[in-house]
Order: structure tokens, then sequence, then C-alpha cells
């Protein structure tokens, strides 16, 4: 995998940008900022594409973090991309649902799934 073994792992797969979220707590508001400075700069790098971001190995999210999240969907919008979210637990689910980022944001159970899917 390609990706900053600090924030995340990331791959193509089958055209779609998949990015793994590799701690199980995304807390850490330095974490956080670098997470989002290295998604973004992906996001600018591929106009047009879907990315997936993999929540399965994360238990808990903070507002910081969704905050990235609203910016990385916005990033994407910007270039014509689309943003997903796959894999989450139903209170990280619930978190998402409380910004209501799941109304701008496609959201699927596996990471198969959304890549069969391309973000549709």
């Amino acid at each position: 995998m390609d990706g900053s073994a600090t924030t995340f792992n990331a791959r193509v797969r089958d055209g779609v940008h998949v990015i793994e979220l590799v701690r199980a707590d995304v807390l850490d508001p330095k974490y956080i900022i670098e997470f989002q400075a290295e998604l973004l700069a992906r996001i600018e790098g591929a106009p047009g594409a879907v990315f997936v971001i993999d929540f399965d190995s994360v238990r808990f999210l903070s507002s910081t973090a969704l905050g990235a999240l609203v910016e990385a969907h916005k990033a994407c919008t910007k270039g014509g991309g689309t943003l997903c979210v796959a894999g989450a637990s139903k209170e990280i689910v619930q978190a998402l649902k409380l910004i209501r980022l799941h109304k701008l944001v496609r959201m699927y159970d596996t990471v198969d799934e959304a890549v069969a899917k391309r973000g549709v």
C-alpha cells in the first residue's frame, strides 16, 4: 500500500481510491491534521475520482475528524469526484447522521460494495 504509515493506507482498486484508516481511535488532533492534509492532497491530485474512506478499524471518532470528512467531501465535489464511507460502526454512522453528513456522502457496509458500485 502506498499511503502514509502514520495516518492511513491507500490503494487504488478498480479505479477507486481506497483510504484505509489504521487507528481504532481518530481523536488526536495532530493525527487528524496530518490525515486531512494527506487526504486533501490525494483528492486534489486525482480530480473526478471516487474516494472510499474505510472505517472498518475505527471505533472512536472526534468532532475534529468529522470536520476533516466534511472538508474532504467539499474537495471531492469541487474536483468533480465522489467521497464515500465504508465499514463504519453503528456509533460512527450515528455521528455522521448527527451532522447530516450521510446526506452528502454515500455510505456502504463494506469497501467491496463501495468499489463495486463506484460510489453510485
